[in-house]
């Protein structure tokens, strides 16, 4: 199941790739909980409508977003994921790099938890790894 898992983590960030929010939504639990760094005004969302209405916002500050994960791994009922998240920003066509740092639960096939750490060591950390 655990592999299942990292698939669908996987398929999430293709689906975000493309901006298919419905993609992503399909995957996660109704009660999910996104504890992401860049909504810490807004605290945890919780819930696909309260998450769905975060990538809104997302897409409308930035022309061009893109996650580049290429270390994955299997924690069984999470997944680690490592990489480097692209971005352009709307208007000002400022290209950033920012760092692509998450965990993510999930339970009966569906993402219930995640957390973007944006920072490397804190999410190795986390889930009780250290490099």
């Amino acid at each position: 199941m655990s592999q299942e898992n990292v698939d669908r983590f996987v398929r999430g960030i293709e689906a975000f790739n493309r901006r298919d929010i419905p993609g992503v939504l399909r995957l996660m639990d109704p009660e999910i909980v996104w504890d992401h760094r860049l909504a810490d005004l807004q605290g945890k969302l919780v819930g696909p409508e309260a998450v769905a209405g975060w990538f809104t916002d997302l897409y409308e500050h930035f022309e061009a977003v893109e996650i580049d994960c290429p270390d994955l791994r299997d924690l069984g009922d999470r997944v680690l994921g490592l990489g480097i998240i692209r971005a352009t920003g709307k208007g000002s066509g400022v290209e950033t790099n920012l760092t692509f740092a998450t965990v993510a639960r999930f339970r009966n096939r569906r993402m219930t938890h995640y957390i973007d750490f944006g920072d490397r060591d804190q999410a190795l950390e986390a889930v009780g790894l250290k490099e």
